[in-house]
């Protein structure tokens, strides 16, 4: 017997779990199916950075005010969550970025003249001004960019969050549960099928991550989305701990609330595995010790690789497939999930509850066959 649901939701990632909540804030049945566990992926291996200014091109609008209307939203969300049972670890303390040479400065300082004007409080910092703020920063340090309204947040703690107040609201999370087809009448999709049940919906949500992209898995639409593999490491060094997420131009150092440190992050396009590799470590642990080199005798705590959704242009894709009824995406985010998670759950929710999707033309899968 078919299993019956507003909506269905293939894939429990940030991206997916967060338009969940938004379904059932407004009132509408969900359902999350997992292929592993929620967050396994690449949102419980991310930073965790929210920082729009660095990661989003300010030169395309809607992506930009994408990343600000996110921006904007993580603070009530994140008290939200927490009041619903789970503390997503939420962080708004700022970030910081500093440059080691002139180049650096310059590329600062031109980008500089644009965030300065979003009344955001991004301000340029001399070295010893950094060095009152972060003593341990490496030497040849020239200065930095502080931006006071940006942040960071646990994934992994934000997916398992948002499950939990969705659960809360009605919705139904689902792990270890494969969708392995599409159940069509015409050009409509109706319903998925999984290894052991048939769930029959009124509209399906991709967000799969790099498994939207697996040729013919959904339809015979190809759905351009590409592996990127990325890795992080975990370190603990008692007594310190950076007042903020501090970036270099190779990587950022980002401070976790049980007092460690999370090292990030590797990219390699087209690997579609979570391998640790050793040569990771060792670009990430040079990475943390150039920006502060008392992490050298730092303990080693961990590591995790997740695979990241590309889009061939970058920008995600979101919104409904073409000459299809009853069937989105939400996809394509890449290293930016996290950060533009509450405001591309926003738009798709809006879309399924209002049927208007015109919101999500700039993210429209139809623009790559323009």
């Amino acid at each position: 017997m078919a299993k019956n649901t507003d909506v269905i939701i293939v894939g429990g990632g940030v991206i997916g779990c967060s338009i969940a909540y938004q379904l059932a804030k407004q009132g509408m049945s969900a359902t999350v199916l997992e292929r592993g566990q929620f967050g396994s992926g690449a949102s419980g291996a991310t930073a965790g950075v929210i920082g729009p200014l660095w990661h989003v091109d300010p030169n395309h609008k809607a992506v930009f005010d994408l990343g600000m209307r996110s921006l904007e939203l993580f603070p009530e969300l994140a008290s939200e969550l927490a009041e619903a049972g789970v503390n997503p670890e939420f962080q708004h303390r700022g970030i910081l970025k500093v440059a080691f040479n002139q180049a650096q400065v310059d590329e600062l300082k031109q980008n500089l003249t644009w965030q300065s004007e979003l009344g955001l409080g991004v301000r340029w910092l001399e070295a010893p001004e950094i060095r009152g703020l972060e003593p341990e920063v490496g030497d040849g340090l020239l200065g930095g960019v502080f931006s006071p309204r940006e942040g960071c947040i646990s994934g992994q703690r934000l997916v398992d969050a948002l499950v939990h107040a969705a659960a809360g609201l009605g919705a139904v999370f689902l792990e270890e549960t494969e969708v392995i087809g599409l159940e069509t009448s015409g050009n409509r999709v109706v319903g998925v099928q999984t290894l052991t049940d048939f769930y029959q919906c009124g509209h399906t949500v991709l967000a799969a991550g790099p498994w939207t992209g697996v040729p013919g898995r959904w339809l015979s639409q190809a759905l351009p989305i590409s592996p990127i593999k990325g890795q992080r490491i975990l370190l603990r060094k008692p007594g310190f701990l950076p007042t903020c997420p501090v970036r270099s131009f190779e990587g950022y150092v980002v401070p976790q609330a049980d007092g460690s440190l999370l090292v990030a992050a590797t990219r390699e396009e087209g690997v579609f595995d979570v391998r640790i590799t050793a040569s990771a470590i060792r670009q990430l642990m040079a990475t943390a010790i150039a920006l502060f080199p008392a992490l050298e005798d730092a303990s080693f705590v961990g590591a995790r690789a997740g695979v990241r959704p590309g889009s061939p242009d970058g920008i995600p894709i979101m919104g409904p497939l073409p000459e299809w009824e009853g069937i989105s995406m939400a996809c394509g985010h890449d290293h930016v999930g996290v950060m533009l998670s509450p405001g591309s759950a926003e738009l798709v929710a809006r879309y399924i509850f209002t049927g208007d999707p015109r919101p999500l033309e700039p993210f429209s899968i139809s623009r790559f066959s323009r």
